[in-house]
């Protein structure tokens, strides 16, 4: 039985303990810890009822910690065989370097480009200990997986766009938007510079730009370039002289129409993406955590969501220029006697496959792995691949493999 750490129990968080226990087949026992008694308390009452439906042992229990005290951390880490990193971005530097000492192969599934090259960088540096695979998630991780996918087929690539969408069913107010997901994520990934490839160069370009409108089963979307969910892909194709002087490779963010426009007054026009600001002459600080507490105050939650995934690619296949996409939707789904938000099923589902696919040999060992490192088949081949072909038919399939 594998010991997995998972670090953070926020909403995603938890919803990874939960799954990996699920659909693990009692091959890992998991610790959960987190700073907020609450989410401890919300994520076993779920284990508890999970316990109550799967046949299979369930091996949880959890620690109450403060992922900032990290010598903590570090004694928390002994004698486990995987960390899941899923605390915010802002929290996560120096955690895989801390894993990788104590020999812990460490996942995470964070969209901030720099946590990721920190990451990287320990195998640069030398002979790295463990696995180290960042960008499990969604988006990173997902859509890499079923991007390359789809390039791979391609002897040079013209047109390649990731688009990715945690959207609410049913929105009603200005933004069109509710939060489904770490708001200090969102605006991060709204205010970072985001790689792209254009005209064969890689580039830097702002987030909210390269706007563009587009209909998906009926409903009528917009998307624009925001930061991180591209992850390695670009660095890969490159590498596999894919690309030509004509490449254009990029991802964005789905949203309902008008939301970009919102959200670029609020944090362009207003000023609230500056990462520290000065404090004004009354005291008061305008920055990016202040767009986040607004949002987080303003705007409700929901669990009724929809996760879109659509990629089109265009290039050279088999002699002449060709295109093909790939769509899916995946809404919010009960399974396990409660509703799983697509947000926290997809993301829950992108990392767990990850681990398992590692614990099976069927991903590099030790050294950064990258997302296209997994082929779109070897994903679906784990039960986590449900979430995204048939989310609804995850519980029966758990019950049946015994």
């Amino acid at each position: 039985m594998r010991k997995v750490l998972v670090l953070g129990g926020g909403k995603v968080g938890k919803s990874v303990a939960e799954l990996l226990l699920a659909c693990g087949q009692g091959n890992y026992s998991i610790t959960l810890a987190d700073r907020e008694a609450a989410n401890l308390a919300e994520a076993q009452a779920n284990i508890d009822r999970l316990r109550s439906r799967v046949p299979h042992k369930v091996e949880f229990n959890s620690r109450e910690i403060d992922a900032t005290d990290r010598a903590a951390v570090r004694e928390l880490l002994k004698g486990h065989d995987y960390l899941i990193c899923m605390l915010p971005f802002d929290l996560v530097a120096g955690i895989a370097e801390d894993a990788n000492a104590l020999g812990v192969h460490y996942f995470d599934v964070t969209e901030d480009v720099e946590t990721t090259d920190r990451v990287a960088a320990i195998a640069k540096k030398g002979a790295p200990k463990v696995a180290l695979v960042p960008q499990c998630g969604l988006a990173p991780g997902y859509i890499a997986i079923a991007s390359y996918e789809i390039a791979r087929h391609f002897s040079e690539i013209h047109e390649l766009t990731l688009r990715v969408g945690a959207l609410p069913q049913f929105p009603t107010n200005a933004l069109h938007y509710n939060v489904t997901w770490s708001t200090a994520g969102v605006v991060n990934e709204y205010c970072e510079p985001c790689n792209v490839m254009l005209n064969g160069e890689p580039a830097k370009l702002p987030a909210l730009e390269g706007l563009e409108t587009f209909a998906f089963e009926g409903i009528d979307f917009e998307a624009f370039y925001t930061s991180g969910g591209v992850g390695t892909l670009i660095d890969t194709l490159v590498g596999e002289h894919k690309t030509a002087s004509e490449s254009n490779i990029a991802y964005k963010t789905i949203r309902y129409p008008g939301h970009r426009d919102l959200m670029k007054f609020l944090l362009q026009d207003l000023r609230l993406g500056v990462e520290h600001a000065e404090p004004d002459a009354n005291g008061r600080v305008f920055d990016r955590k202040l767009a986040m507490d607004l949002i987080d105050h303003a705007i409700a939650r929901t669990v009724q969501d929809v996760v879109i995934v659509f990629i089109n690619c265009i290039g050279m296949k088999d002699g002449y220029r060709q295109q093909v996409n790939f769509k899916r939707a995946v809404r919010a789904v009960e399974i396990f006697g409660r509703v799983w938000p697509a947000i926290e099923l997809t993301t829950a589902a992108g990392v767990c496959a990850m681990v398992d696919l590692h614990r099976l040999g069927k991903l590099p060992q030790t050294g950064f792995v990258r997302q296209e490192e997994c082929s779109l088949d070897g994903f679906n081949s784990t039960i986590f691949g449900l979430a995204y072909e048939a989310p609804e038919q995850i519980e029966h399939a758990v019950l049946n493999r015994h």
